[in-house]
């Protein structure tokens, strides 16, 4: 089938974020982050569905939005259980599938095709910003390695798989009890080539109480 699938797994409960509300529930110009995440998905004729694993307490709420090319899913206890319970249900027939981040909700349209590409010819794909400070590894109160950071990038989404190269990663880290945040990096982990792509630093990730002011900012400049 022709068009892309993409899981945006939203069943965290944002702990860092503060509050009662999960962060991607939390509203931005007048609606919840992920729905403008799904919007903005939804006007991309690349994409065939999108995927959205969210607490199973909240199913029977979020339901009443699916629609063709929406569907609400229960995701899991962790990221990577919520993107697995998203990937199994993919319908047969699809062949690329990216996973994006519930609060990421300025990503480049530009970027996301670029990626879809790029993994379609390699397997799988990412963004990724440079980091430009220096980075230690730290134990206790003690530096034990300074890496390159020449060679260190911050990972963004959306990352896109062909569909057998992401149930393959989940697939052997599940059997390895193998659970991680990133699936590019399981991808590489396992074995996979994973290109990289210049990110976005407008694609940013909403995690604090100040990264919304600033989101609510750019979201009254871009007038979406």
């Amino acid at each position: 089938m022709t068009g892309a699938i993409v899981i945006v797994p939203a069943a965290g409960s944002g702990t860092r974020f503060g509050g009662d509300l999960p962060k991607q529930f939390r509203e931005l110009g007048g609606k919840p982050i992920v729905q403008h995440v799904i919007e903005r998905f939804l006007l991309d004729e690349r994409v065939a569905r999108v995927i959205v694993p969210v607490a199973e307490q909240l199913l029977a709420v979020v339901n009443r939005g699916s629609s063709e090319r929406v569907e609400f899913v229960a995701g899991g206890a962790t990221r990577q259980q919520s993107v697995r319970r998203g990937l199994d249900a993919v319908p047969d027939g699809y062949e690329i599938v990216a996973v994006h981040d519930a609060v990421r909700p300025f990503f480049a349209v530009e970027t996301f095709h670029k990626l879809l590409d790029l993994a379609a010819e390699s397997g799988a794909a990412f963004p990724g910003l440079p980091v430009t400070d220096t980075i230690h590894v730290v134990e206790g109160d003690r530096i034990t390695a300074t890496p390159d950071r020449r060679q260190l990038f911050a990972a963004q989404t959306p990352q896109c798989f062909r569909l057998e190269v992401l149930r393959d990663v989940l697939a052997r880290a599940e059997g390895n009890q193998d659970d991680a945040t990133d699936e590019a990096g399981l991808a590489a982990k396992y074995g996979h080539v994973v290109r990289l792509l210049a990110g976005d630093p407008m694609n940013f990730k909403i995690t604090q109480p100040e990264d919304l002011i600033v989101a609510e900012r750019v979201f009254e400049r871009l007038g979406s």
